[in-house]
């Protein structure tokens, strides 16, 4: 048994699969030799046609506005799943937003109308329908981003977090890009040691009004209600935050200040569509996920055909936490948009509250423009956030936060061109840098730019191709 005899048929299969090769280990070892080097040349082709745009800037610049844009303009849009997140996300937000303004307003002393139960005792019923509300509860926290979604939640507004930052506040503009890949891994392990020391010690921490307690259930208040009782709450509460925003003048007064505490950047539009937002079976629009923000963690790619050519889009966190992450895609880069909100000159970082937004813009674009890692490589700049600078510049004078400037206090065009004059005296290279002007939430005119600029974009790289 186990014994087998070579028939002459046999015999003959076997000699044929002999000279084939089949059993030549050496023949069998060059094969495959020869599929891999197929397989990166058609890598290293398809490297050379494809082109790699970089999106990088500070945290809240609007790097992630100019991809969306790009999603609507070559992607198709936004996906169903998208649409439902940022739904949940915004209705979050525009909870937490009148719930600071509420709280920032005595920190700075500003008289609320809503704190008066004899003179306004109707705005002061719907200060409380606002404080006693729960967001978390509000909301279905698996739709808004699972565990992703409640870390941000609870690192953007619970106190503990704040007093964290306020104690790490430095005061020191920094650009925080690592040198190499080892010090960016290194880097990376360390950070994720201290947020899991954070999260051990946030399991206490009281969220404007959400213990992380009652958070573990989050989602669970829809289902502890029928559908119409659930929907009148959001309702309540929908109507006393846009009664507070439209009615109580203090209110008013501290939003005037809100450059000088962390509020979102949208909270305006989200009071005045709030009825939407607190409608159960609303789905976000585009101009809705446009001004909604979700904070990018790591990096995204995103693969676009633009006029017959392939586009990889690589969006960048921005903030502090993120940037050692950048090196790992610094590699074979067509060209780099850095954005800078030209808007928040006035304004301190979430990261450190001592450290103004635009002097870190300006470091961090010193570090890449002048890198090495980016010597032959295009940058282009869009100075963001117009639309708000132009309300902003009026209200709040650019030269009490960069004496040296001397244009007119309400003059907007000399106001942009001096921060694009700061922008292009920092670039150390012989290389041009491209500036254009941009409000990334406004669709027809950000079609125009980005079109131009894609443009831009493939005939640098027909050129350094040597096509063109």
């Amino acid at each position: 048994m186990g014994c087998t005899v070579s028939s002459p048929d046999n015999q003959q299969l076997n000699n044929d699969s002999l000279s084939n090769g089949e059993a030549d280990p050496f023949l069998n070892s060059k094969k495959a030799n020869d599929i891999i080097d197929q397989q990166l040349m058609m890598n290293y082709k398809k490297e050379r046609t494809q082109i790699k745009l970089l999106l990088l800037g500070t945290g809240e610049s609007g790097k992630s506005t100019v991809l969306k844009q790009l999603q609507l303009l070559h992607h198709g849009g936004f996906s169903h799943k998208e649409r439902t997140q940022y739904t949940q996300v915004i209705w979050a937000d525009a909870i937490q937003s009148m719930k600071i303004l509420i709280v920032q307003a005595r920190r700075l002393g500003i008289e609320l109308q809503c704190d008066d139960p004899i003179k306004y005792p109707q705005l002061f019923q719907c200060k409380k329908t606002v404080l006693n509300a729960k967001a978390l509860d509000m909301i279905d926290a698996q739709k808004a981003g699972g565990s992703d979604f409640m870390n941000e939640y609870v690192l953007k507004y619970s106190e503990r977090s704040e007093k964290k930052r306020q104690n790490k506040s430095t005061g020191k503009i920094h650009s925080f890009i690592a040198e190499d890949k080892t010090e960016a891994i290194s880097e990376a392990e360390k950070e994720e040691d201290d947020a899991d020391d954070d999260d051990e010690e946030d399991n206490d921490d009281n969220t404007f009004g959400d213990s992380k307690h009652e958070t573990s259930s989050s989602g669970l208040g829809r289902n502890t209600m029928d559908e119409n009782t659930y929907q009148q709450k959001r309702t309540v509460l929908a109507n006393a935050i846009k009664t507070l925003w439209e009615q109580d003048l203090g209110i008013q007064q501290c939003f005037d200040r809100s450059n000088e505490f962390q509020l979102e950047g949208s909270a305006e539009y989200y009071f005045e569509n709030i009825k939407n937002f607190s409608r159960i079976d609303y789905l976000a629009s585009d101009v809705d996920i446009l001004k909604g923000r979700i904070k990018t963690s790591g990096i995204t790619e995103t693969n676009f055909q633009i006029n017959s050519r392939e586009f990889k889009v690589l969006d960048a966190g921005g903030q502090r936490s993120e940037r050692r992450k950048w090196i790992h895609c610094f590699e074979g880069i067509t060209c780099v948009l850095f954005v800078v909100a030209v808007s928040e000159y006035d304004q301190m970082l979430f990261e450190d509250e001592k450290v103004n937004r635009m002097h870190e813009s300006l470091l961090l674009f010193d570090r890449l423009c002048n890198s090495q890692w980016f010597s032959n490589t295009p940058f282009i700049i869009f100075f963001n956030k117009i639309d708000i600078f132009q309300e902003k510049i009026g209200k709040s004078p650019i030269r009490k936060y960069f004496p040296e400037y001397q244009g007119g206090s309400n003059d907007v065009n000399q106001g942009i061109k001096y921060f694009e004059s700061l922008f292009a005296s920092i670039n150390r290279t012989n290389r041009p840098v491209y500036m254009h002007r941009t409000c990334a939430t406004d669709t027809k005119s950000m079609k125009f730019i980005l079109n131009a600029v894609t443009d831009l974009i493939i005939q640098q790289n027909l050129k350094k191709s040597g096509l063109f």
